[in-house]
């Protein structure tokens, strides 16, 4: 492994961990705030933090060309995290935490067929046997934890699918437009769209309820700060940036892989954290989890398209 695919894999990992945490502080800052309250200030926080340092010529940003088409980053910013936030947060109102698991993990089989579709995407034996590993892993956790499916609903099922689904088409569309945008001009417009769908949203169910003061009332909750800077600075900016760098150099069903590789992460953590029950059939999962991520990414690729540097200096991009 040559030292930049060592990056690569690096910047995938931490990316993993970062998301890894997510559900728990997630957790932490919903005992405050609504879910849609919760990211509306999350993706408002991220958007202006990246904004500054944009600004402060602490993160340079390509200058954009006229000719240089918006379009493609409204698309990709729409599936994630609008279409991707959106599903998976009305998914979750009818569907238990074990279901949303086992749905989330078909993620790397979305990525995996899509990118052979769009991008022409070559898989080898090994690569598809180790996605199926994966996800099954994830799926057989989520499954014995046990609740199951019981209390998933048809609707619920369908949203969270559509959400995983989404998840997969921002992972084809980063990797279709690495060599036209930079992550940080990728990240920038996904903080952008997030911030002005989910605090529209957040503005007309309060007018309409009549609840406007509950929208700000978080703010005065010492306890809200510390997990809203984490998912909004870390599981949102930074994760995002490391995403759509990674995508630049590796297939999105590999990316994806590391996503299912986070959610083991959250299970470790509430276990670690939490005190939450740690059984054997989630060891028996993170190993199938850990196997899948190793085999997926042993071999290249029988066809790769040519990838863009990570970075260079400090444009981030």
């Amino acid at each position: 492994m040559s030292k930049n695919n060592g990056t690569v894999y690096l910047m995938a990992l931490l990316y993993s961990i970062i998301i890894g945490f997510a559900f728990l502080t997630s957790k932490l800052a919903l005992r405050y705030a609504d879910p849609i309250d919760l990211l509306a200030y999350r993706f408002a926080l991220s958007y202006f933090a990246l904004t500054i340092a944009i600004r402060a010529g602490w993160v340079r940003i390509p200058k954009r060309e006229k000719k240089e088409k918006r379009l493609p980053l409204l698309g990709i910013s729409l599936m994630y995290p609008t279409l991707f936030f959106g599903f998976q947060t009305f998914g979750l109102t009818a569907a238990t935490t074990s279901g949303a698991g086992i749905f989330s993990a078909t993620t790397p089989v979305f990525a995996l067929l899509l990118g052979a579709l769009l991008l022409k995407e070559k898989s080898n034996a090994l690569q598809k046997l180790s996605v199926a590993v994966s996800v099954g892993g994830l799926a057989f956790m989520s499954a014995a934890s046990g609740d199951s499916l019981q209390g998933t609903t048809a609707t619920g099922a369908t949203l969270l699918l559509l959400s995983a689904l989404s998840l997969a088409v921002y992972g084809v569309l980063a990797r279709m437009l690495r060599n036209s945008y930079s992550a940080v001009q990728i990240s920038h417009a996904m903080m952008r769209t997030g911030v002005v769908i989910f605090t529209l949203l957040a503005l007309i169910r309060h007018a309409v309820n009549g609840t406007m003061p509950d929208l700000f009332a978080p703010l005065g909750e010492p306890g809200f700060w510390l997990p809203l800077l984490y998912i909004s600075l870390m599981t949102t900016l930074v994760s995002s940036w490391l995403s759509n760098a990674v995508l630049a150099r590796l297939e999105a069903f590999k990316v994806s892989l590391f996503v299912n590789l986070g959610n083991m992460i959250s299970i470790a953590s509430g276990v670690l954290l939490m005190n939450d029950h740690w059984s054997s059939a989630q060891t028996v999962g993170t190993a199938c989890l850990l196997a899948g991520v190793i085999g997926a990414n042993s071999r290249s690729l029988k066809r790769r398209l040519p990838a863009k540097p990570v970075a260079k200096g400090v444009d981030l991009g």
